[in-house]
């Protein structure tokens, strides 16, 4: 390195050791603030302390004493309170009281009653399928065979966790021939309407909903839709006449299947529709009056009423469902009114006591099997509307003479539609 150079470093750093000396003192003395900072917030805590100390001691010594006067002075007072409200009791209405009363014991029974919504599943003679969502399902067991009355429970306790009971399964009591009752909780949203519908239920007269289930209702022993306009499910065990409120108008599905008992039958004129097997096996049934409201006679609505004798269809119903009067064996006759467009499959088959069938010129469609195996029929005219006669709809009706009042070419039918039939004569 050149002198130059040496003297020109040397130079620089004598320029600059003011400025260092300068910042060098600038942080000792910003170090040492903070530390009799730091000291003198120490003792301004310790002092806060003491002070504190000091002041709960003084309150302490401060407070007055309780003399013996006093003090039998604020047993008087507390005396006197209770007296007070003693005679305010009695001096109540009696009305009053007994309000009083009744509403602390509906309380008690309400909250008795959420205790007892829940039921642990060892100590319920139903089993259950419980489900991840915390629901729970009622199914079939053979256990209860031997049931006469049956609660099911709003919740479960299983393992621990609750589960929500709000569906019966189908075929839950099938099997239950001592069956009189069941009470229905609250949470229920969907029953399996063949569970109550099975024949072997003879015995149950009585189906019980809770007043705040919100899809369904009972009255009488019946259980209805929740505002009582469809008719759900009559028990098998009710017997004679059997009266339809006017709210109803739906007859449900199965709603008197197997009721055994019943001889009559009657349905309001609010009724429109009568759905499948509504009537099905009411093997004691000798008549019924359908009213002119009903538009809709749904398959094997009154299928198996083997001891119907007469029914009037009225001029609204515009189709006959299939098997709808299957199995009638005792119907002697009956008029298919001008409404009617389609008689369905299997509709009169079987109905061995058939003598005659009058069938409107308004029909369209004969389905399969429709007056199949109908041997006591002796005669019927099929108007020239009906453009289609299915397979076997007339067959092994042995003494029947038929009438179709139009050509072949116009009819769809099938080689078997008349087969066993005495005689058959087609229009040119």
């Amino acid at each position: 390195m050149s002198s130059k150079k040496v003297i020109a470093l040397t130079i620089s750093l004598l320029l600059l050791l003011p400025v260092c000396k300068n910042w060098i003192s600038y942080l000792i003395s910003t170090y040492e603030d903070y530390k009799a900072n730091e000291i003198q917030e120490e003792k301004t805590i310790l002092i806060d302390d003491e002070v504190e100390t000091i002041d709960a001691k003084e309150e302490e010594d401060d407070s007055p004493e309780i003399t013996d006067k006093e003090t039998d002075e604020h047993v008087s007072q507390k005396d006197q309170n209770k007296l007070a409200s003693q005679n305010n009791v009695e001096t109540q209405d009696p009305a009053s009281k007994k309000e009083k009363k009744q509403d602390a014991h509906e309380n008690q029974e309400k909250h008795k009653t959420k205790k007892s919504d829940i039921v642990d599943v060892a100590d319920s003679p139903l089993k259950f399928r419980t489900l991840y969502n915390g629901k729970a399902n009622v199914i079939e067991d053979s256990s209860y065979q031997n049931l006469t009355s049956i609660t099911i429970p709003a919740k479960i306790r299983d393992n621990g966790d609750v589960y929500t009971v709000t569906n019966i399964n189908s075929w839950v009591f099938h099997y239950c021939e001592n069956l009189v009752n069941i009470e229905i909780p609250s949470t229920i949203t969907e029953i399996n309407l063949w569970t109550l519908s099975s024949r072997n239920m003879k015995k149950l007269t009585n189906i019980t909903v809770a007043s705040d289930n919100p899809s369904y209702s009972s009255a009488g022993g019946v259980l209805y839709n929740k505002n009582k306009t469809e008719i759900l499910r009559v028990p098998a065990g009710i017997k004679g006449h059997f009266e339809i409120p006017k709210s109803v108008t739906t007859i449900g599905k199965y709603a008197f299947c197997h009721c055994s008992g019943l001889t009559s039958i009657t349905i309001p004129n609010t009724v429109t529709t009568i759905k499948d097997e509504a009537f099905y096996d009411c093997s004691n049934l000798t008549s019924i009056i359908i009213p002119e409201s009903v538009t809709t006679i749904e398959n094997k609505a009154f299928s198996g009423c083997f001891n119907l004798t007469n029914i009037t269809i009225p001029n609204t119903v515009t189709t006959i469902g299939n098997d709808a009067f299957s199995y009638c064996s005792s119907l002697t006759n009956i008029t298919i009114p001008e409404s009617v467009t389609t008689i369905g499959n299997y509709a009169f088959s079987n109905c061995s006591s058939l003598t005659s069938i009058t069938i409107p010129n308004t029909v369209t469609t004969i389905g399969k099997y429709a007056f199949s195996n109908c041997s006591s029929l002796t005669s019927i005219t099929i108007p020239k509307s009906v453009t289609y006669i299915g397979e076997h709809a007339f067959s092994y009706c042995t003494n029947i003479n038929i009438v179709v009042e139009n050509s072949k070419k116009n009819v769809d039918y099938d080689i078997s539609t008349f087969q066993g039939c005495k005689s058959l004569k087609w229009a040119k």
